[in-house]
């Protein structure tokens, strides 16, 4: 039986249109690692937003998986920004009650596209900004204990000062993922291509 009978099978025929077209966009998984090498966090499912390139959306309830085998999921819709030059990479949080971003610093990303698969590196210090606009840096103090425990070259602490310091800039000039109109062009995107 192929994929689009089944689906037929359990939903009405507008819904199974939509999953048959999602079915057939491109979708990636990524990893996230430590600086040692060690797997700190996956996301099991990003799709492609057409015609936006490194834009990624994820379900609600999209499983993300953590180092320890232990999972959670977002009850909203989240958009994953990704820049293959950038030190850093931007979930904007698609809540109903206003935009939230969730910020890694990071390694720039890799593609690995036979596995369809994002790598990165995350360095520990993170940029959050709550739907009032108001953000906070964490995550410091796990920086200077990795730093010392992993021996993170002065190359590496240089990179992390200037993303941080980069994001902190885009969002109070709001430009970047942190355009307020970017969060509806790319639902819009997405969801042209869905419906």
């Amino acid at each position: 039986m192929s994929t689009r009978t089944d689906f037929s099978t359990t939903s009405s025929k507008k819904s199974t249109h939509k999953t048959w077209r999602r079915v057939r966009m491109k979708q990636v998984w990524m990893q996230s690692y430590k600086h040692d090498g060690r797997e700190h966090r996956k996301w099991v499912k990003l799709y492609e937003v057409p015609g936006e390139k490194g834009i990624y959306w994820i379900d609600p309830d999209t499983p993300v998986v953590e180092a320890d085998g232990s999972e959670w999921s977002s009850p909203f819709p989240v958009i994953y920004w990704l820049h293959p030059e950038k030190w850093y990479n931007v979930a904007i949080l698609c809540k109903e009650t206003g935009t939230g971003y969730y910020c890694n610093i990071a390694s720039p990303v890799e593609y690995d596209d036979e596995h369809h698969l994002y790598r990165f590196i995350d360095y520990d210090v993170d940029l959050i900004v709550n739907e009032d606009g108001v953000y906070e840096v964490v995550d410091e103090e796990e920086l200077t204990e990795h730093a010392h425990a992993m021996k993170y070259p002065q190359e590496i602490l240089h990179k992390i000062a200037e993303a941080t310091a980069e994001l902190v800039a885009l969002f109070e000039a709001q430009e970047g993922p942190f355009d307020p109109e970017a969060r509806a062009r790319w639902t819009e995107a997405w969801l042209e291509a869905t419906s």
